[in-house]
């Protein structure tokens, strides 16, 4: 058997390894960042929604209470016409004008009765809310028991987890930058020398990787396929040992002897 071809196509996963081995120590990092900043957004967004809530409140608030003061001028005006009526009739327009002004006003003092209301239950919640965080019970708390302040708190503490976990992954990428381009060329010049050698090896290795499988050539550990732990018949031991390789039957990957990688890795120090 050529074991030449196996060899190229260990080498090639071993190049493939030792940049994995470099991107792992970002791994996690930009899935942490995301879902700090889906949390972020969240928070901000129920910041943004009672900011406006309030805004829309003040702002009813002072046009209720600008109407009340309008209509009590206008009551105001009536009343002193009415002293100086000349008959019963133009007296009872200007009561009628007083009574619709009035009722504006009851039904505007109505709405800010409602408002406030409303202030009162949301404080209510709230006051709650603060008392199941001293409890520590959080599954119980709606979003609309989390205190303003603890929401804001929380909006700010997640800014900078998201601010530390970006610079901590910018580190990390500047770091590994100059030796991944490195290897990324080697893993370039390696594949060449494969396809040409090697083609339908490096096929059914590209096939492995184009799934979930990173590891497309594994070791054989414990006369097992050391990716998925399955048990490579015996007959298939000595083909191993000699420098052969056996395609897993449960998984699919590409069984070599460690002697293999352990080469591989001689080699590219060399």
């Amino acid at each position: 058997m050529d074991h030449t071809k196996i060899n190229l196509i260990v080498r090639l996963q071993h190049i493939d390894n030792m940049i994995e081995n470099i991107m792992s120590l970002q791994k996690g990092l930009p899935e942490e960042i995301s879902a700090l900043e889906e949390d972020l957004a969240f928070t901000s967004r129920q910041i943004e929604a009672r900011k406006k809530i309030a805004d829309e409140r003040q702002k009813l608030r002072e046009r209720l209470n600008s109407v009340i003061h309008d209509c009590k001028e206008k009551i105001k005006s009536f009343k002193e016409k009415q002293t100086l009526a000349r008959n019963n009739k133009e007296y009872d327009a200007l009561s009628k004008q007083i009574e619709y002004e009035e009722k504006e006003i009851a039904q505007a003092e109505i709405q800010l009765q409602d408002i406030s209301h409303a202030e009162h239950h949301a404080q209510e919640l709230q006051k709650k809310g603060r008392e199941l965080i001293a409890e520590n019970r959080y599954d119980e708390i709606s979003e609309e028991m989390m205190p303003d302040d603890v929401l804001q708190q929380q909006m700010e503490d997640l800014g900078q987890q998201v601010r530390q976990k970006k610079e901590e992954l910018e580190s990390i990428v500047v770091e590994t930058a100059e030796e991944v381009a490195q290897l990324k060329a080697v893993l370039s010049e390696q594949r060449s020398v494969v396809a040409q050698q090697a083609k339908r090896l490096l096929d059914k290795y590209d096939h492995l990787k184009s799934g979930s499988i990173q590891n497309a050539v594994v070791k054989l550990d414990r006369q097992a396929c050391s990716g998925c732990n399955t048990r490579v018949p015996t007959n298939r031991h000595t083909l191993i040992v000699q420098g052969g390789f056996y395609v897993c039957e449960s998984c699919g990957r590409i069984v070599v002897h460690e002697r293999l990688f352990d080469e591989a890795a001689a080699s590219g120090q060399q």
